[in-house]
């Protein structure tokens, strides 16, 4: 088969990033960061709306009364925005830059991509390191690929920026396979798709051979049992240990005039985890009920999402702020020493990345609130 470059789509792909203008310039120094004064909850005629990003866990903290009952500690009221019904995972940073957005939850390398593209973001929140199972590469279970050398000569499907892609060239190159890229061909032919509805469709056809993608991407797929697994992402790579952590976000200035509604809602988030993760998930059928309604899924669909090892709802936070950071930068060097398309193209620097984690939300850090498993083990005891 001849190589066929028409496959790539590089232009869509950096323009499924939304591409912030008018903001403000490079982030300072994270020491630079002092005491902000929030507006007073008990001052008449303040009340403040926050709008964030939804998922399982902030449904869940909705429907239990949990998130407004801390919100409320504040003077403010929350606004849930279904950033799906936009379109493109693109379209979070504009709904950030246009204050339709104010705190919302990416894997980590999204709202890396967001700051390398300009959007002046900070993390207020990082997750503790992935299982494996968190993204895969999968193809159709009545087809006769069964290993990484059965692909050579496929072609294999994603979105350039996702965070499956990162996990899937990483798990694959570590069986020795190789997938095309901008600079060189690979073992592997490469789609673009960054429509997950229209991915589905056209890998059910046969457009494309493997898909990498999150297993909640594809959960009706697995439900139904359509599919198999080829490679997990890599134990202890850059994925696990890096790019599949996941993030809370939101813009410097929101985190700036307003870190008690970011505190308030991160105690909301760890109240509505450590109820999933008790009693050995006795709860989550009932999370499941709340999350099918909440983000239309069937149960069936949830309970995979919630139960399974892959599972990105909900998770333990670091609480190190040196943990969060240093985790950012191996991901980012290990994509510049692959010349990755999107990260080569859109440089970072070690300072913009210590200034990327807002440290007032770690330990130490005016704002903290401990995210830990550790404080659930001293819980139950």
């Amino acid at each position: 088969m001849g190589w066929n470059w028409s496959l790539f789509r590089w232009q869509d792909a950096l323009l499924a990033v939304a591409l912030v203008t008018g903001i403000e310039s490079r982030a300072e120094a994270q020491d630079s960061v002092l005491k902000t004064k929030p507006v007073a909850p008990q001052v008449t005629g303040t009340k403040r709306i926050v709008k964030i990003g939804n998922n399982e866990v902030v449904a869940i903290a909705a429907q239990k009364g949990w998130l407004q009952e801390e919100l409320a500690k504040v003077n403010t009221t929350p606004q849930i925005v279904d950033i799906s019904a936009f379109g493109s995972s693109g379209t979070t940073a504009a709904l950030y830059d246009r204050g339709d957005l104010h705190i919302a939850q990416s894997m980590m390398n999204g709202a890396l991509q967001n700051r390398a593209q300009g959007l002046d973001n900070v993390f207020i929140w990082q997750s503790v390191n992935v299982k494996p199972e968190r993204a895969v590469t999968l193809v159709l279970k009545d087809g006769n690929i069964y290993k990484p050398e059965d692909l050579k000569g496929k072609t294999l499907a994603s979105s350039l920026t996702s965070c499956p892609y990162y996990a899937g060239v990483e798990s694959l190159r570590a069986k020795g396979v190789s997938v095309d890229n901008e600079w060189a061909k690979g073992d592997l032919r490469y789609l673009n798709i960054t429509n997950q509805a229209s991915g589905q469709a056209a890998f059910l056809s046969g457009r494309f051979d493997v898909a990498a993608w999150h297993p909640q991407s594809a959960a009706a797929l697995y439900v139904q049992g359509l599919v198999r697994e080829v490679t997990q992402a890599v134990p202890g790579g850059i994925y696990t240990n890096g790019a599949g952590r996941s993030a809370y976000s939101t813009t410097k200035q929101f985190a700036r005039d307003n870190p008690d509604i970011i505190k308030a809602f991160l105690i909301a988030w760890d109240k509505t985890v450590r109820w999933l993760y008790a009693n050995n998930g006795a709860n989550l059928n009932e999370a499941a009920t709340i999350t099918s309604r909440a983000l239309r899924q069937t149960k069936s669909v949830a309970l995979f999402n919630l139960k399974g090892a892959h599972e990105t709802a909900y998770e333990y936070g670091v609480t190190d702020y040196w943990d969060a950071v240093n985790a950012i930068k191996r991901f980012w060097k290990y994509q510049i020493e692959y010349r990755d398309p999107f990260f080569t193209k859109h440089q970072i620097s070690d300072k913009e990345i210590e200034a990327l984690v807002d440290k007032r939300f770690f330990a130490g850090g005016e704002y903290f609130v401990d995210v830990s498993e550790k404080r659930q083990v001293a819980l139950r005891n």
